[in-house]
């Protein structure tokens, strides 16, 4: 799983006081606040996929507590054949008010397709309406309209994968921020296509 990291100087100040890099990110991710205005709530995080492939983008992603094993994950899914969530090629997710999936509550891990959320939301989440198609390791693209991409009668056509993507509150980012999320293809690593990450803070006016 690679994960791209944007660590501020302060956490790398305190890393270096803790003497060992994975020491200091246990550290700050565990202590991070989880934003909330009072006691035992919670803030917010927003999200934006840009789908910089061809390919229709299917895939789970949510937020979830790593030491909690009864956490139940504020998720969300993009989906082959619901077109009110689906993320086509080359286009992106919005951000506009009451957009499903925009905003989701903070917590220690921000997660795409990872074996964790994915357990979580399983056994934690039977309240909530899942679709198989989109628990997925990771982001499984998909070539709508069969293999030439013009037959609208053909069956989406799987084109690969992209690996796991975990971020960790407090070392990646902070509640409140937007997490910019890019799907690229990757003609240099295993996989052929791979997750980019970018941070935007809460204060930004980006």
């Amino acid at each position: 799983m690679r994960i791209r990291r944007h660590v501020p100087m302060s956490a790398l100040l305190v890393a270096a006081v803790l003497g060992l890099a994975g020491c200091g990110e246990l550290f700050l991710n565990r202590t991070a606040s989880l934003g909330g205005g009072t006691a035992g709530s919670r803030g917010t995080v927003r999200i934006l996929f840009l789908n910089n492939t061809p390919y229709r983008a299917v895939f789970t992603y949510g937020s979830y507590d790593q030491t909690d094993e009864f956490h139940q994950p504020d998720f969300a899914q993009y989906r082959l054949h619901d077109s009110l969530r689906n993320l086509d090629g080359d286009s992106q997710s919005s951000l506009g008010p009451g957009e499903p999936g925009s905003l989701i509550t903070c917590a220690r891990v921000f997660s795409i397709g990872s074996p964790e959320v994915l357990r979580l939301v399983r056994e934690n989440r039977a309240d909530a309406t899942i679709r198989e198609e989109a628990m997925v390791d990771g982001v499984e693209f998909f070539q709508i309209g069969g293999v030439d991409g013009t037959d609208a009668e053909a069956e989406p056509v799987s084109m690969g994968s992209a690996p796991p993507f975990e971020a960790l509150l407090g070392v990646d980012f902070p509640c409140g921020a937007l997490l910019i999320i890019r799907f690229e293809f990757d003609d240099l690593g295993p996989d052929p296509f791979r997750i980019d990450f970018e941070l935007v803070p809460a204060e930004s006016e980006r």
